[in-house]
């Protein structure tokens, strides 16, 4: 889909007043050819499983993130970013010119590359989740400035905005692109839309994908159904921003010099994209649609949080039943049988009244688990994908086939 391209002028809708759109501007990279050399040896499997962190307000998350350091000894690394070496695990293969690795999770830091090569550091975004996961508080800002104190050079930084209110209208933005209402410095939009091909797995509306940009752009922007891609009845799209080399070393300047992270999105967003009414002859001076603005307006304020995993029905009856047994107890013995069943039946009526949203995703994790384990393979794949397609420089539609058979003598060798 063809969209209005002017690179020379800002979108109207700006209002952070910063200097990240001036610094983060330029248009997006040509479309580089592939080439197919032999696959590297991609990491093993991690048996652990993917962490569910369904949102109930609007968030940002960091989705990936990759740098690299001059420093040779990847033991270095672990303690500059803070983790625990018990947690790792050295292998004899490593990646995108590396030839070896420590591996946890989905975090992997290579090392023992050519002269001058130093070590990477890459985490995806379960290795994001997984990273998280190992402190008490929000670990982000404590780890860009570690990085950037050893000289170190971020290459990748993905930007993820969690939309559950319905500002983020996806059918509109679709809508826009069909009639050109789209100003834009990326001279193509395009739409995916996916189909599960598992004879195990029933066929199911998996939502479309806007893409702005290419892969091996320094700048590239998606937007999709996060809630059809995850089969949850609760509203939840997601806007991505994909930054690589100087423009992901720029946003992480940003982000540990203290500019908020809705700043920095909402900045390149309004570089790269905005949503316009056809209202003057001259694009420049078209006015912004309002619910676009809207959605920017209110993004603009949010911080970068951690995405803390939704617990289950099973989960909270075993708290209950370890903090509150007694408590029971001591009710019935003090009612008597069946004046306690009335107090019970009276406590779930009045409870049943005051469910919030918490609870529904509550509900609705516990029932997938039990179903199909909340699509764990179709989480697996797509981290093992992604981890092909970038360091392994693979096509998407190489990396994918990668990955099915990776996915698939992983599930014969443990089935």
């Amino acid at each position: 889909m063809d969209t209005h391209a002017n690179p020379d002028v800002p979108c109207r809708c700006d209002s952070s007043g910063s200097t990240v759109e001036t610094v983060l501007a330029g248009s997006a990279g040509r479309y580089g050819n592939y080439s197919e050399p032999d696959l590297p040896t991609p990491p093993p499997l991690t048996n652990r499983g993917a962490l569910i962190t369904i949102p109930l307000v609007n968030r940002f998350l960091i989705d990936w993130a990759a740098f690299t350091f001059k420093i040779t000894s990847p033991h270095e690394i672990v303690n500059i970013i803070r983790l625990k070496p018990a947690l790792f695990t050295e292998l004899e293969r490593g990646m995108h010119g590396y030839r070896k690795s420590l591996r946890f999770g989905n975090i992997g830091i290579y090392f023992d590359g050519q002269e001058n090569m130093g070590c990477h550091v890459s985490m995806t975004g379960q290795g994001c989740r997984q990273y998280e996961n190992q402190f008490e508080e929000n670990p982000w800002h404590d780890l860009f400035s570690a990085v950037l104190a050893e000289k170190g050079k971020f290459t990748r930084l993905d930007l993820a905005h969690d939309n559950v209110d319905g500002l983020l209208d996806l059918e509109k933005l679709k809508t826009a692109i069909i009639c050109r209402e789209v100003k834009s410095r990326f001279r193509k939009a395009s739409e995916n839309k996916n189909y599960d091909l598992s004879r195990n797995v029933s066929q199911s509306d998996n939502g479309h994908t806007i893409y702005f940009g290419k892969r091996s752009s320094r700048v590239y922007m998606r937007f999709y159904d996060k809630a059809a891609q995850m089969e949850t009845p609760l509203p939840w799209n997601r806007a991505e921003i994909e930054l690589k080399e100087q423009r992901a070393h720029k946003a992480v300047q940003f982000l540990s010099s203290g500019i908020p992270i809705g700043q920095v999105f909402v900045g390149i967003i309004n570089q790269y994209l905005s949503v316009i009414n056809i209202d003057d002859s001259n694009t420049s001076r078209c006015t912004v649609q309002e619910w676009w603005s809207d959605w920017l307006q209110s993004t603009e304020k949010l911080k970068l949080t951690i995405a803390k995993e939704t617990k289950t029905v099973e989960e909270a009856m075993d708290y209950v039943r370890r903090q509150y047994a007694p408590t029971f107890a001591m009710i019935k013995e003090h009612l008597g049988v069946a004046t306690f069943n009335d107090y019970l039946h009276e406590l779930v009526k009045d409870g049943a009244e005051r469910m919030s949203m918490k609870h529904e995703q509550m509900l609705f994790l516990s029932a997938q688990k039990n179903s199909d384990n909340y699509n764990q393979e179709k989480e697996e794949f797509k981290e093992r994908s992604a981890i092909i397609e970038f360091d392994g420089k693979k096509s998407p539609e190489v990396a994918a086939a990668y990955a099915h058979i990776l996915l698939d003598q992983h599930g014969d060798s443990h089935g």
